[in-house]
C-alpha cells in the first residue's frame, strides 16, 4: 500500500510554519537574551539566513523526489548504504526527540498553574516524576490521533497552526506597547558579551532549533498533492514568515523588559516563573487577561509542534526500512496509510529521552547537533545528485548550485561546531552506537545489502574531524582554536571533506561512462 497524497500546499506550508513555531518562541527570546543581550536580534536573523541556505537544497532535493522521509533516501541515491544509514539513524533520533521537547515545554509553561508538573534543580527546570508521566500520556495521546489519518492531521493542523500564528503576533504588538529603546544600550551596551555570545546563542538559545522545523516539510512530500509547487512554497514561505516574527518578538521582549530585571546585566535575568519567561514579562506589565490566553497557547502551540513531528518522524523509519536497514514491518501501512508500526516505535524511543535531558534547554542543543547533521546531506546530495543524474527533472533549481551547495555545508559545520563540545562528544557516541546496532542488525539479517563503502569513506574522516576541531576548539573545548581561526579551519576542513564526498559521484559517473 502507498501513501495516499492528501495534503494541499497551503496544509504542506502550515505543517512547516507548525513545526518552527513551537515552543521556541516561548522560550527562545529569553535566553538568547540572557546570552547575547540586545544583539540577540543578529542571532535570529543570522539563523534564519543560515538555515535558508541549507533549505534551498532540500527545496530542490525534495521537489525532483518527492519521497517520504526525504531526507533519509536523498543520501542513499546519492551515496549509497553507509552514508545513509549514518545520516538516517542521526536524523531519526533528532526526529525522535522533537515530541518529548515540545510536551516537556507545554509542561514547564503547566507548571505555573500545577506546581507538581515541573521543578527547579541544579541544571535548571526539570519535570517531576508526575510530569514525566503526564507528559508521556500525552505522548500516546500524539500517537493515537495520528494513527487516524493523514487527511485529519492536515485539517487538523491547519487549525492549530492559524491559533499558533495569532498568539506571537498579538505578543508582540502588546510588548511593543511598552517598548523602551534605552534598554537596547544600557546594561553593557547593545553587544555586552561580544560577538562570540551571538554565534553560541544559535543552538544554545534554542534559535537554530525553532528554524530546523521546517523539516516535516520534507519527510511528509511524498503525501503532498502537488509537490513540485507546494515544497518550495511551505520551505521558503515558512522560514521567510518565522524568520520576521522572531525578530520582531525578540526586539519586542527586549524593549519592553522591567529596569529592575536586567539591573544586574542580561545574563543574571531572570523572572519569578522562570518555568515561563515569556509569560513572566507579561505577569510583570500586570496584563492579566492575557496572560490568560498565553498560558493556554504554552500548552497548544508545543503541542501541535509535537503533533506535527508524530506524523513527519513517522515517515523515517518507514524510509530506512525502503533503504533496507531497518525491518520491513516498518514500512507497513494501515488501511488509512499510517505507517503504525513506525508511529508506535518511536513513542518508545521518545520517552527515552526524558531520562538523560529533563530540561528543555539542556535538550536543545544536542537535539540541533544531530539534526544539522541530517542536513549536511541537503548540500552533499544536491550537487551530487546534479552530477549523477543531470537529466532528471527538477521543478526547483538551486542557482550557484557549485558555491551555493559548499556554503550550506560550511554553515552546517558551523552550526554543528558552535553546539559546543559537550554536546558533540554524544553526538559522535550517538553514531558509534548506530553503527553498532547497524552491524547488529545485518548479522541477523537474511539478505545482507551491500554497504557500499566506496562511496563513503568520507563519512568517517568528517565525523573525526568535526570531534577533533570542536575538542580543540573555544566552544566548551580546550580553547587550543581561539575564535576566529576557527572559522577558518572549518573552512579549510569543510572544503576538503566536501571534495571528496563530490570526487565519488564524479568517479562513479566516469566508470559508468566506460561500461
Amino acid at each position: 500500500m502507498k501513501f495516499k497524497k492528501n495534503i494541499t500546499t497551503v496544509g504542506l506550508l502550515f505543517t512547516a510554519v507548525g513545526g518552527i513555531i513551537g515552543s521556541g518562541w516561548l522560550f527562545g527570546p529569553f535566553y538568547a537574551a540572557k546570552i547575547v543581550g540586545p544583539a540577540a536580534i543578529f542571532s535570529w536573523l543570522l539563523g534564519g539566513f543560515m538555515m535558508m541556505t541549507i533549505a534551498l537544497t532540500f527545496a530542490e532535493l525534495a521537489t525532483m523526489f518527492p519521497l517520504a522521509g526525504g531526507t533519509v533516501r536523498f543520501a542513499q541515491l546519492s551515496h549509497g548504504t553507509f552514508a545513509s544509514f549514518t545520516i538516517a539513524w542521526v536524523a531519526w533520533l533528532a526526529a525522535v526527540t522533537v515530541a518529548p521537547v515540545e510536551t516537556m515545554a507545554a509542561l514547564q509553561y503547566a507548571a505555573n498553574y500545577f506546581p507538581g508538573l515541573a521543578e527547579m534543580t541544579t541544571r535548571g527546570v526539570e519535570l517531576t516524576s508526575l510530569g514525566i508521566i503526564i507528559a508521556v500520556i500525552l505522548m500516546f495521546l500524539m500517537c493515537c490521533l495520528n494513527m487516524i489519518g493523514i487527511q485529519l492531521f492536515s485539517k487538523t493542523n491547519n487549525i492549530i497552526v492559524i491559533w499558533k500564528l495569532l498568539i506571537p503576533l498579538l505578543t508582540i504588538i502588546i510588548l511593543l506597547i511598552y517598548f523602551n529603546p534605552k534598554q537596547f544600550t544600557a546594561w553593557g551596551g547593545f553587544m555586552p558579551y561580544g560577538l562570540h555570545s551571538v554565534v553560541a546563542a544559535l543552538p544554545a538559545a534554542g534559535v537554530i532549533f525553532s528554524f530546523i522545523g521546517y523539516s516535516p516539510a520534507i519527510q511528509l512530500a511524498g503525501e503532498s498533492k502537488n509537490p513540485q509547487r507546494a515544497i518550495p512554497i511551505a520551505i521558503i514561505g515558512s522560514l521567510t514568515l518565522c524568520i520576521i516574527i522572531y525578530s520582531l518578538l525578540q526586539v519586542a521582549f527586549i524593549g519592553s523588559v522591567p529596569i529592575n530585571i536586567v539591573s544586574q546585566g542580561w545574563a543574571a535575568m531572570r523572572f519569578v516563573g522562570d518555568t515561563g519567561p515569556v509569560a513572566g514579562i507579561i505577569a510583570m506589565l500586570g496584563i492579566a487577561w492575557f496572560l490568560i490566553i498565553l498560558y493556554l497557547d504554552a500548552i497548544i502551540s508545543p503541542f501541535g509542534t509535537a503533533y506535527i513531528y508524530t506524523a513527519s518522524t513517522a515517515r523515517i523509519p518507514y524510509a530506512m526500512s525502503k533503504n533496507g536497514y531497518m525491518p520491513i514491518i516498518f514500512q507497513k501501512l494501515s488501511i488509512r496509510g499510517v505507517p503504525v508500526f513506525a508511529i508506535l516505535l518511536n513513542f518508545i524511543i521518545g520517552i527515552f529521552f526524558f531520562l538523560p535531558f529533563p530540561g528543555w534547554q539542556a535538550m536543545v542543543s544536542f537535539l540541533v547537533s544531530c539534526f544539522v547533521i541530517a542536513y549536511a546531506v541537503g548540500p552533499i546530495a544536491c550537487l551530487a545528485l546534479r552530477i549523477k543524474m543531470p537529466n532528471q527533472a527538477r521543478p526547483f533549481r538551486l542557482p550557484a548550485v557549485k558555491p551555493m551547495c559548499l556554503i550550506a555545508f560550511y554553515v552546517c559545520n558551523l552550526i554543528i561546531y558552535w553546539t559546543s563540545w559537550t554536546t558533540v562528544w554524544r553526538m559522535l557516541l550517538v553514531v558509534v552506537i548506530g553503527y553498532g546496532v547497524l552491524f547488529i542488525y545485518r548479522f541477523f539479517e537474511p539478505i545482507k545489502q551491500p554497504l557500499e563503502f566506496n562511496k563513503s569513506y568520507w563519512v568517517l574522516p568528517y565525523f573525526a574531524g568535526l570531534g577533533i576541531i570542536s575538542y580543540l576548539g573555544n566552544f566548551a573545548g580546550l580553547g587550543i582554536i581561539s575564535f576566529g581561526w576557527d572559522f577558518i579551519i572549518l573552512a579549510l576542513f569543510s572544503v576538503i571533506i566536501f571534495y571528496l564526498a563530490i570526487r565519488v559521484i564524479k568517479y562513479e559517473k566516469e566508470a559508468e561512462k566506460s561500461v
